[in-house]
């Protein structure tokens, strides 16, 4: 069987996604809804990016499906997904949203998760710490709760998607450090 290294032919995307908070009824679990998503294809140096807006989080939420819509399709045309805690977060998380949102099930996909490292102990895996480890010259941009608040309360929320988007940005490079480095474990299956 051929190692997934040696094929140079993969469509990669990298993406993240920004959530909040959508009500707290049990206190052990928190329910999200995607706010902003950003995607990059591996190779390339255009980010896209969407928002749902104040609005699409309550009242609208076919502003949250057209904000999903574009990322479901580029998801739909990728041999592998990568980025930050995809399998923990992101991914359930955009598949939550899709039920609700009546949206087409995600299926099983390739993902190589960042946070999927060789065995350590006493490490930080957090992309902040990680970005930081391999010298990527994109920081992750760090929100204390307050910066989220106004960040939220901005025009078109442009704090958010700079966010979003500088996780891709940084992401994709650190990917690349953890990669060359030897420090990331194989891709793995990921289904719904």
């Amino acid at each position: 069987m051929l190692s997934w290294r040696r094929v140079r032919d993969l469509r990669i995307l990298d993406f993240d996604t920004e959530t909040i908070a959508a009500g707290f009824d049990d206190p052990n679990w928190v329910p999200q809804k995607i706010t902003c998503v950003a995607w990059s294809w591996i190779g390339s140096d255009e980010i896209e990016s969407r928002i749902a807006t104040s609005e699409g989080l309550f009242r609208r939420p076919e502003r949250r499906r057209k904000m999903l819509v574009p990322l479901l399709e580029a998801i739909g045309e990728a041999d592998m997904l990568t980025g930050h805690n995809l399998l923990r977060f992101d991914l359930p998380v955009l598949m939550a949203e899709c039920l609700r949102l009546g949206l087409p099930a995600l299926k099983p996909v390739l993902v190589q998760d960042t946070i999927r490292i060789v065995k350590t102990k006493g490490f930080k895996k957090g992309q902040d710490n990680l970005v930081a480890l391999t010298g990527v010259p994109t920081p992750k941009l760090v929100l204390s709760w307050q910066q989220w608040q106004h960040a939220y309360e901005e025009k078109a929320w442009a704090t958010v998607v700079e966010r979003c988007k500088s996780d891709v940005e940084g992401h994709k490079l650190m990917r690349q450090e953890m990669l060359d480095r030897g420090w990331l474990k194989d891709p793995v299956l990921w289904r719904p």
